[in-house]
């Protein structure tokens, strides 16, 4: 007979430090209206998959148009450690592309 077996561990393949994302051009737009989020797992969820998209410099000059610079620069000030090292390196990758500079 077969039976039913639901674990309570998640399946390997799902990163849970990793925001779901949308596709195409809403994707960040999404990632920007989370960055602003009260609750600090939502940024670092939001920033961890945002350091992922801002090696294309297309999703660069998008951040940019979006206005993500400013809400990133607020976060510098961020009491939580983990925001202000993500938020920096993020600044760090758009400022090493032609379009961020």
């Amino acid at each position: 007979m077969a039976s039913t077996l639901i674990s309570a561990k998640l399946p390997p393949d799902i990163d849970p430090t990793k925001a779901p994302i949308a596709f195409g051009s809403r994707a960040l737009p999404k990632l920007n209206r989370e960055i602003q989020s009260p609750e600090v797992l939502t940024q670092q969820r939001a920033l961890m998959a945002l350091c992922d998209l801002v090696h294309d410099p297309e999703n660069i000059y998008q951040a940019v148009q979006i206005g993500f610079l400013e809400n990133l620069k607020t976060l510098l000030l961020h009491h939580d450690s983990t925001v202000r090292q993500k938020t920096t390196e993020i600044l760090y990758i758009v400022v090493m592309h032609n379009v961020g500079r």
